[in-house]
């Protein structure tokens, strides 16, 4: 049987002591009581230990925990209702001031004798019900232990990394290459197989999850699929629901270089969540989105043995999917599962070696080279032997053991432990993990998170905010309650009760996932903890198909509401003091404003644009997130004293004085305004601001004195900073001395200067160094990581970097002033050059010193003539963009390059170029998959790069050559040996110096790669020349392509054969002055003509094509 946990109760009382410790006994009349109550609050606290223990044994000891939880929860409201309606009448103060009015305190505002006796009456039945808990957990036996405080969570420096060094992993070497072949391998496109499934089948915790993570992120992977599409299934298998995931996941990153070609290296566009009831709509969307594109899709955690509903789902699968070659990996606990997907594979995950298990506990404990005590090693042998050969378990049992002494590690094995087979034993020893959480408040924060679906991505900033207005991160001297939820977060991770699932731009954790098996522990304890009669606190709802009743809705704490409208009551959710909503709001709903137990507000994914002006009474709010469209926040937000994060967007606009919400600690975005309450003197007041902030139309500061008031050198935790000055002004007025006042902390991350109009930098961005202390002397600002300059046009040099050494991204653009780089800096792992109109040449060290980038963007510098030497030295170059460089002749000599990583590279509008070096393209062949010759009118060696193509390139996606003279290759015969397989979209021209002794050779060419490709290609745009009637053969081949686009092709006719391309969906034509008719195509959706005078489209033809699009330009 199991036991309740007291650890909710023991958070809620040490809160209501902390609460009548620090408010309540400093009100004269009120001491009394409230000391009162803390003795019984202690006396209760005493109890908790040895009732815990009975009730694993005694009903009435555990029905005496549930009581005096809900007597807790109880007080818990009552007290805060009392605190909102003190903190609502200081806002009534403010709104009327009066002399003698100044409010120092929530509770200084106190006075009337009958609100003092209403206080002191409610305290003195709140005592009196915990001390009638105390007498009846004495006639129960339940023995008064001493009790001291809390233990405090040990700081955790750092966080563990499962991304690159997941000892979960360990074991499964071999098992990555074979999966990863399986998937791969070509013949499965020759079949003609839409896709092929591929199934893993072991216990909880054994590993599958992990395993088909790495496969899914390996390089051969992602060359091979267009697209890669992860869904957690779980439990229920919702045909709806799957592919509402799935659109979202393909709409998410659709931006793969072929369907956006002209912005390929922008960033992606936030992810937007697609909300259709018609399962009809949905797969119409979803049909759209994969059109063209092949696909790995993952199902995760699959239970459904239903064969009807498995079938019903893959036909529906099957028929938005328009190429051939998809893979699915299906990943299961059940055999029976794993036979009805009917897999071409079953790859059964058996269990790890002792060995390995013994591996995973030592690394979480010891040193990697370090040597293990022998009395260690026996007893954790022992131990490993115990998981069974999980890793899940070992990893887990191994972070309940660190730190501990050998001592602790024998009780562990002999109390904790048990030799049980199978899920028990693993039950067990997640338990054991649970126990050994060193203090109530994170137990809590623990089980908290079981109120998400299993699968589901949590952002660690939302997760800690959710843990802060619940009540589980109480403040220390040290530490905030963020700071507090950080140290919770990392210690979760570290015992592998949280697991990383996304990391941010400082190699922080992001995102989380519970691992089901933990999540299945999280939610035992709050079951174990409850009967029928015991409200649910938390709640997560993916729609609201009826309405919450209303002896639930009063109880709940948290609330996650999908699908929802405007209409909800929220009056009845009287103790709610979480609340997300999503889904189609397009007005905030009049009822929330009676929360007034309200902390956390989120509305991000919603459709709801304006605030109400009453939500400044929510007084207790800390932290409001508001979606990207939301236009102005009310004047009444000044009232909302306990804010301390609002997240919204840079077009939000922000009310008068918002420097008066002094606890605030979040706001990304603030635009200066002339007027008082809008003035940069705003910030100064904000003395807890940290993370990022991007400060707007500086212009509007008038000077180095008024930028100071901005206090921005005394934020020691601002990490990132943006200064804006607005486009389009015609004099720089005082830019240098408003920046000089910016100066910022030295702790800062990453800079940003926008549209800065001033001849020089001031002293500190000029140095890179800051002030140690108001007085003190110059430091170097060698926390940073990232320097942006935008549109900074009048300086003429760059800032000094050289002292600088973990600056790893450098974005130069619009500086049209700078000649020279002359400054040197050795670390950049990304270097962007755009818009430097003057610059002349690069150092000749750039490349040579700075071995380390992956991403080399330049554009738009007219006078670069030629890069330095050494760039095909870059081992971990992944992106090399050049574009708009209208006299570069020359991107260096090749300098023996050696291993490469290059994956795209880009070579644009630079028509003076006159030769790309062959053995720089032998070296980036093998991992090239997107290259784009474009506007390279002078290039002479495109025959022979074609020749180095064919043979080094094997993982090519995207290709395209245009504007390029000559496209052909130099030796017969090379390109029937080209690896194309992987080749989605082809963009070729060749019309530059065409001529009629070239047109056989560059026929073979084009033909060539057609025949290389016809399996995978989705894409093909042809360029031709009026004058010659041609138009491949091998397009008849091309089974998947879904987009033909031909311009300038001199045909009168389009072969018949077009009508047999069952995935050909769209067709372009253009500058076509040839062309009269066209063939019979019954899969076209839409044709666009374009400038094709002799093109005659008859009613009869129209006719044949009831249903297709024409767009004529």
């Amino acid at each position: 049987m199991e036991g309740v946990s007291s650890a909710a109760i023991e958070v809620l009382v040490q809160n209501l002591i902390n609460l009548f410790k620090d408010e309540y006994s400093l009100l004269r009349g009120l001491d009394e009581d409230a000391l009162q109550l803390q003795r019984t609050l202690g006396m209760i606290q005493a109890y908790l230990n040895d009732a815990e223990k009975k009730s694993i044994t005694q009903d009435a000891v555990k029905i005496w925990l549930r009581e005096l939880e809900a007597v807790a929860f109880d007080a818990d409201n009552v007290l805060d209702e009392v605190s909102y309606h003190l903190l609502h009448k200081k806002v009534k103060k403010m709104k009327t001031p009066q002399a003698k009015d100044k409010v120092l305190s929530c509770f200084s505002s106190f006075k009337g004798i009958s609100r003092r006796r209403d206080m002191a009456l409610i305290i003195k039945q709140i005592n009196a019900t915990f001390e009638c808990m105390n007498k009846r957990a004495t006639d129960l036996g339940i023995q008064s232990m001493i009790v001291n405080a809390p233990a405090a969570v040990a700081h955790t420096p750092f966080e563990t990394d499962s991304f690159s060094l997941d000892p979960i992993f360990t074991g499964r070497d071999d098992d990555v290459p074979k999966l990863v072949h399986m998937l791969t391998q070509t013949h499965l496109v020759e079949e003609k197989r839409v896709f092929s499934t591929l199934a893993l089948v072991g216990m909880g915790g054994v590993g599958k999850t992990t395993l088909t993570r790495k496969v899914f992120n390996h390089e051969r992977v992602k060359a091979r699929f267009g697209s890669l599409i992860w869904v957690h299934v779980s439990q229920t298998f919702d045909a709806i629901s799957l592919f509402n995931k799935i659109l979202y996941k393909v709409t998410k990153k659709a931006s793969d270089g072929v369907e956006n070609k002209d912005d390929i290296l922008e960033k992606l566009q936030e992810a937007f969540k697609v909300r259709v009831e018609s399962r009809d709509d949905i797969l119409e969307k979803l049909q759209e989105a994969l059109k063209g594109k092949t696909y790995l899709l993952v199902l995760d955690d699959v239970w459904n043995d239903d064969v009807s509903k498995w079938e019903d789902f893959i036909n529906s699968v099957l028929g938005v999917t328009s190429t051939n070659g998809n893979g699915i990996i299906v990943t299961t606990r059940s055999a029976k599962v794993a036979s009805i997907v009917n897999p071409f594979h079953l790859h059964h995950l058996n269990g790890l070696s002792d060995e390995y298990c013994w591996s995973i506990i030592k690394a979480k404990h010891f040193d990697k080279n370090g040597e293990v005590p022998s009395g260690f090693e026996m007893i954790g042998r022992k131990i490993a032997k115990r998981c069974k050969g999980l890793p899940l378990a070992a990893n887990v049992v191994g972070g309940v053991l660190r730190g501990k002494s050998e001592e602790e590690w024998h009780f562990i094995n002999e109390n904790w432990l048990s030799d049980d087979e199978g899920g028990e034993n693993i039950s067990k020893i997640l338990k054991l993990s649970y126990d050994h959480l060193s203090s109530p408040s994170l137990k809590k924060c623990f089980t908290f998170c079981s109120v998400f679906p299993k699968g589901l991505e949590i952002v660690k900033e939302e997760l800690i905010e959710l843990w802060m207005a619940e009540g589980f991160l109480q403040p220390t001297r040290r530490d905030d309650m963020e700071s507090v939820g950080n140290t919770y977060f990392n210690v979760l991770l570290q015992n592998s009760l949280l697991q990383v699932a996304e990391k941010d731009g400082y190699e922080s954790v992001s995102k989380c996932v519970m691992h089901d098996l933990v999540h299945d522990v999280a939610l035992s304890v709050l079951s174990n903890n409850a009967d029928d009669s015991t409200p649910a606190r938390y709640m997560f709802l993916k729609k609201e198909s009826s309405p919450i009743p209303e002896n639930v809705a009063k109880h709940l704490r948290t609330l996650f509401l999908e699908g929802g409208t405007s209409c909800t009551k929220f009056s009845g959710f009287e103790c709610l003091h979480n609340l997300t909503l999503s889904g189609d709001y397009k007005e905030f709903p009049n009822s929330i404003r009676e929360l007034v137990h309200l902390r956390n507000l989120n509305i991000y994914d919603t459709e709801i644009v304006n605030l109400p002006k009453w939500i400044g009474k929510l007084h207790h709010l800390q932290t409001l997130r508001a979606r990207r469209g939301l236009e102005n926040l009310p004047s009444t937000l000044k009232y909302m004293f306990n804010l301390r994060h609002l997240h919204i967007s840079s077009n939000t606009k922000l009310p008068a004085e918002i420097g008066r919400l002094t606890s605030l600690q979040t706001l990304p975005y603030f635009r200066v305004g002339k007027e008082k309450g809008f003035q940069i003197e705003e910030l100064g007041n904000l003395k807890n601001l940290q993370g990022s902030l991007e400060i707007q139309d500086l212009e509007m500061v008038l000077d180095k004195e008024e930028a100071l008031k901005a206090d921005i050198f005394q934020k020691p935790n601002l990490f990132d900073l943006v200064f804006e000055w607005s486009d389009g002004r015609e004099d720089e007025r005082n830019d240098e001395s408003v920046l000089e006042g910016l100066e910022p902390n030295a702790n800062l991350k990453k800079l940003k200067i926008s549209g800065f109009k001033g001849k020089r930098l001031p002293t500190w961005a000029e140095k890179m160094a800051v002030r140690d202390g108001p007085q003190g002397s110059l430091v170097p600002l060698d926390n940073l990581i990232e320097i942006k300059l935008f549109g900074c046009s009048e300086i003429e040099e760059f800032p000094k970097l050289e002292h600088l050494p973990n600056l790893k991204s450098l974005y130069l653009e619009g500086l049209k002033k700078v000649r020279y780089i002359n400054t040197s800096f050795n670390h950049l792992t990304s270097l962007r050059l755009k818009e430097l109109e003057a610059l002349e040449c690069v150092p000749e060290w750039l490349f040579f010193k700075n071995q380390d980038i992956k991403v080399l963007t330049l554009s738009g510098c007219p006078l670069l003539r030629e890069l330095a030497d050494g760039v095909d030295t870059l081992n971990s170059l992944v992106v090399l963009d050049i574009r708009d460089c209208e006299n570069l002749k020359s991107i260096g000599n090749p300098s023996g390059g050696t291993r490469q990583s290059l994956c795209w590279l880009i070579i644009r509008g630079c028509g003076e170029l006159m030769e790309l070096p062959c053995e720089m393209l032998e070296w980036w062949g093998p991992t090239i998959e997107l290259l784009l010759l474009e506007g390279l009118g002078k290039l002479k060696n495109l025959p022979m790069l074609i020749d180095c193509l064919a043979k080094s390139s094997t993982r090519l996606s995207y290709l395209r050559i245009l504007g390029v003279p000559k496209l052909m290759a130099a030796s017969i015969g090379s390109v029937e040996s080209w690896d194309l397989s992987s080749l989605r979209a082809l963009e070729i021209d060749v019309s530059v110096e065409w001529s009629r002794e070239d047109s056989v050779g560059i026929a073979e060419t084009v033909e060539g790669m057609l025949q290389r490709c016809c399996n995978s290609l989705t894409e093909l745009n042809l360029k031709g020349v009026e004058n010659w009637e041609w138009l491949p053969q091998s397009i008849q081949n091309l089974t998947s392509v879904s987009v033909l686009s031909l311009e300038k092709i001199g045909v009168e006719e389009l072969p018949q054969w077009l009508g047999n391309l069952s995935s050909l969906t769209e067709l372009h034509l253009r500058n076509c002055s040839k062309l009269k008719r066209l063939p019979s195509m019954d899969a076209l959706k839409e044709l666009v003509v374009n400038d094709c005078p002799e093109l005659h489209i008859d009613s009869e033809w129209r006719n044949h094509h009831p249903h297709l699009k024409i767009i004529k330009v």
